[in-house]
């Protein structure tokens, strides 16, 4: 956002008029120092491209007004993000003073990263300000790295004129998913959920195996980090994943072939009824580029597997600080205020310009905001309820490894019609080569 000037403006009208913008960095919970004791210093963040973080770029001119310090953001795109942390970390020249990470990431990024628990505690931010999910996401090892600034609860999106032509009920389910698709399936002709089996795609299709595996009870790894994916429960929750598609026929052929990005534009074309996926999908599925229109899409709190509300998957990108940094202090006033509340209910909120409008939040206060909900037609509302018992995925130093292991194992079920359980016990004999090579490196 530009500067205002007020030429022919009197004093009073100028000190009115500047107060408002500034209001939501001013919160007592979490104020900036008083003086501007940084003031000439610098912050870079590294991050990647997004609406969101093209909002707070807009608003930077007010945070430099308040405290004298610069911010310059620096975009990478996602792929490259964790090449690029790392390339600078190794590098240790200090070029960036916060940094944008998955929560996956953190076990191997956390020796380049400063704890900022003292910094919490001598400004007593309050974490509880975020659910649970949220919070857990950026600590390792007892220790904080950093605070949510962007994060994905899932939604099960679908079409409400198919559904009501259908007379089939928004389900709540798995198994009620399964129902309605069927219905809507059988009397329209469209395919009744769009699914992502394919691999190569960033682990795309394991987000909804995910939601499987934990609804019926297994895991990863157990306490003592053995492989336990392939147990019954592992067993059964990954047939029930791919019997979408082999057993009910609801999912849409070409999902065999789908990553994320053709799922959501199954959608957007018409093409399939439903489907499970983050909720920056909405704006996807409502835009210029989708041949629905606004009134046709449908939301819902992710489907729990059974009648019992079982974890889903949220994906978080905190804003941590470098070790490195030389302007720890100056990073810390930019990341206060960055993670004020009323600074990003005034973001979801702003539709005036589709370049920076964005749905993202983290906070409950917002999520519960009734002037965020209306901007968003009751989105957050809904994101809330999904994340009530919401897991992100683990931590590992050796995660892309495991999990390239894992996504070929899905795919191959789906794409070869391989038996679930021996695909899945050589699958997990990989993946205990994979964590003994490891060691003792870290994991939580």
């Amino acid at each position: 956002m530009q500067r205002r000037h007020f030429i022919q403006a009197s004093a009073t009208a100028i000190a009115a008029q500047a107060v408002a913008p500034f209001a939501y960095a001013q919160s007592p919970e979490h104020g900036l120092k008083p003086g501007k004791p940084y003031a000439g210093k610098t912050v870079n963040l590294l991050l990647p491209p997004a609406s969101q973080f093209r909002a707070q770029e807009k608003r930077l001119a007010e945070f430099e007004s308040l405290t004298g310090i610069k911010v310059v953001y620096t975009y990478v795109p996602y792929g490259q993000l964790l090449d690029k942390i790392t390339t600078e970390a190794v590098a240790g020249n200090g070029a960036y003073d916060l940094i944008a990470y998955q929560d996956s990431w953190l076990a191997a990024l956390a020796g380049y990263l400063e704890p900022i628990d003292a910094n919490v505690k001598a400004d007593k931010l309050d974490l509880a300000r975020y659910p649970k999910v949220f919070s857990e996401a950026a600590m390792f090892e007892g220790r904080n790295y950093g605070l949510p600034v962007r994060a994905h609860p899932q939604l099960y999106f679908y079409r409400k004129d198919l559904f009501a032509q259908a007379g089939a009920k928004v389900p709540t389910t798995w198994d009620e998913m399964l129902t309605a698709t069927r219905a809507v399936q059988d009397k329209t002709g469209v395919a009744g959920v769009a699914m992502d089996y394919v691999k190569g795609s960033g682990f795309q299709n394991l987000w909804l195996w995910f939601n499987c595996l934990w609804g019926h009870g297994s895991d990863v790894l157990d306490a003592q980090g053995k492989p336990i994916f392939n147990n019954a429960a592992g067993v059964a929750a990954t047939q029930a994943y791919v019997d979408v598609l082999f057993k009910h026929k609801v999912a849409n052929p070409g999902s065999t072939q789908f990553n994320e990005y053709d799922m959501v534009n199954s959608m957007a074309q018409g093409n399939s009824a439903s489907m499970m996926v983050w909720w920056w999908t909405y704006s996807v599925l409502t835009g210029d580029r989708s041949k629905l229109k606004a009134d046709q899409v449908g939301f819902a709190p992710m489907l729990s597997i059974g009648e019992k509300k079982t974890p889903s998957v949220a994906i978080v990108m905190p804003f941590g600080m470098s070790k490195q940094s030389r302007n720890k202090e100056a990073a810390w006033e930019f990341l206060k205020w960055v993670t004020n509340p009323a600074l990003e209910a005034a973001i979801v909120s702003d539709k005036s310009d589709a370049n920076t409008a964005d749905i993202v939040a983290t906070h409950i206060s917002t999520f519960r905001n009734e002037k965020v909900n209306q901007a968003n037609f009751g989105l957050h509302q809904a994101a809330l309820q999904s994340l009530e018992n919401a897991r992100t995925l683990p931590k590992m130093t050796v995660w892309p490894q495991v999990a390239t292991v894992l996504e070929t194992a899905i795919s191959d079920i789906v794409s070869s019609n391989k038996a679930v359980k021996p695909t899945l016990d050589a699958a997990a004999r990989q993946v205990e080569q994979i964590t003994q090579r490891a060691g003792g490196r870290r994991r939580g």
